[in-house]
């Protein structure tokens, strides 16, 4: 019993002191994701590394984006109907797009 104790507190520990993760798996946060009272507005360039016209989603591994403060990383993105039309796996692409916080909107996206 006294071991399962131990056990338990030292999780407990271990995960007040860790900080929490800068992405997720579905690649929609980013470094310091918080909700922002404001959506921002911002560009990159980068590839595309997947793409899901029939949900709008669109994966890019673009470089940094000075407006956010982020490094370069792959990230998931949604679309609008319409703007992922042309655009396949391996494009390289300039694109804009709104960021709340917690999901990154194209704006609009461009082949190079």
């Amino acid at each position: 019993m006294k071991k399962v104790v131990i056990f338990g507190l030292a999780l407990l520990v271990a995960a007040c002191t860790n900080p929490a993760p800068t992405t997720q798996a579905n690649g929609n946060a980013a470094t310091g994701a918080t909700a922002l009272s404001e959506p921002k507005s911002a560009s990159g360039e980068g590839s595309i590394t997947a793409i899901d016209p029939g949900t709008g989603k669109i994966s890019l591994a673009h470089g940094p984006v000075a407006e956010l403060s982020w490094p370069a990383m792959t990230m998931g993105f949604t679309a609008k109907d319409g703007q992922l039309g042309g655009l396949k796996v391996g494009d390289k692409v300039k694109f804009t797009f709104r960021w709340d916080g917690k999901t990154a909107e194209i704006e609009s996206i461009d082949k190079l």
